[in-house]
């Protein structure tokens, strides 16, 4: 079972879960989404590992930089920090998009405090994709009290697994699959919600980081997983055609989100013998303190979730009329907590 944990530095809090026995294993997430979508992976880790599934700086339960980042090193800096204070002298490091290129940054900062990278949705962009990504992709989501910002969302939710990048919506970018389902298309929304206005921060910085050539550098034992499915197979496939060393290895996976979850976690769990394990300082963890969202809850339970996403806006409207006293970033962390507590 996961505990949820905070190590505090110089002020500010990173908030991650931690479960299992053996050698350490840190997981970084995409974005904007936070720790919690590591879980289930984690757990099947955790027999074999220690892991710490961390929430970036600004996103889940960890708090901001104090100063905006500039780049990757602004966060890996700080987290240098809190894994010494952690005791995690050595650990393997997991990353999914955003998270890898923070592995990736970390391992080029920090080379003799790193075991083992598995780079996961790990990618090489041309500059003038990167460029346009940089232009299109990450349009302004600061929470509106009239709630227009929830169709920029709901615009870019429902075409992320359409086309990659979401926001060019010719054949060329046309992912040419089935949509997700509806409650997928909601949790992904949800990240968006969470994250708020901010959640382009590392997001961006990670895109601007997406070169192979940054990963031929690592001098560490590292492992790229390449899923056929993977929204972005093709950019993946860049990344390992470049000339890579021998500790850079890729890691190929057919077939469907089953399978995958099953070989990455066979391979990691292999790897593990080679981890070395150290005293981690449960001293140095604390756990978070619960916050409640204060607002007035209607009383029936949110809009069912349906494809257009109006939904969002029919519950923003109650969430707004009941609570005439909270500003549009108030109602937007109410909006959360009213799906959350209704999740099933």
């Amino acid at each position: 079972m996961s505990k949820s944990r905070i190590v505090t530095i110089d002020d500010q809090k990173l908030h991650f879960y931690t479960m299992g026995k053996g050698p350490a294993l840190v997981m970084m997430h995409p974005s904007p989404s936070s720790a919690e979508s590591l879980l289930p992976l984690a757990k099947e880790l955790a027999e074999n590992f220690t892991v710490f599934c961390v929430d970036t700086p600004g996103y889940g339960k960890s708090d901001p930089l104090v100063k905006k980042p500039e780049n990757l090193r602004d966060y890996t800096r700080f987290l240098n920090k809190a894994f010494f204070k952690l005791g995690l002298e050595k650990p393997a490091l997991y990353g999914s998009a955003t998270g890898a290129q923070l592995a990736i940054r970390y391992g080029l900062e920090y080379p003799e405090a790193v075991s083992h990278i598995f780079l996961d949705n790990s990618a090489h962009f041309d500059d003038d994709l990167r460029d346009k990504v940089l232009k299109n992709y990450f349009p302004d989501l600061t929470p509106k009290i009239n709630g227009n910002h929830l169709d920029i969302i709901w615009t870019m939710v429902s075409q992320m697994f359409q086309f990659f990048p979401w926001c060019f919506t010719t054949e060329e970018y046309a992912l040419n699959r089935p949509q997700m389902p509806l409650v997928v298309l909601q949790m992904v929304a949800m990240d968006y919600l969470k994250a708020g206005e901010h959640y382009d921060v590392a997001y961006k910085a990670a895109f601007k980081h997406e070169k192979g050539e940054f990963v031929q550098q690592l001098k560490i034992p590292t492992t790229i997983f390449r899923w056929n499915n993977s929204i972005i197979t093709p950019y993946i496939d860049s990344l390992l055609a470049f000339e890579l060393p021998s500790n850079i290895n890729g890691f190929y996976i057919e077939g469907d989100a089953a399978e995958r979850s099953m070989k990455m976690t066979s391979f990691m769990n292999s790897i593990s013998k080679q981890i070395p394990i150290h005293t981690i300082k449960e001293s140095a963890m604390e756990v978070l303190p619960d916050e409640q969202v204060i607002y007035v809850k209607p009383t029936t339970y949110p809009p069912k979730i349906e494809a257009t996403g109006k939904y969002l806006h029919d519950a923003w409207n109650q969430l707004v009329l009941s609570n005439t006293h909270l500003n549009a970033k108030a109602i937007q962390e109410s909006l959360v907590d009213w799906y959350s507590s209704n999740s099933e």
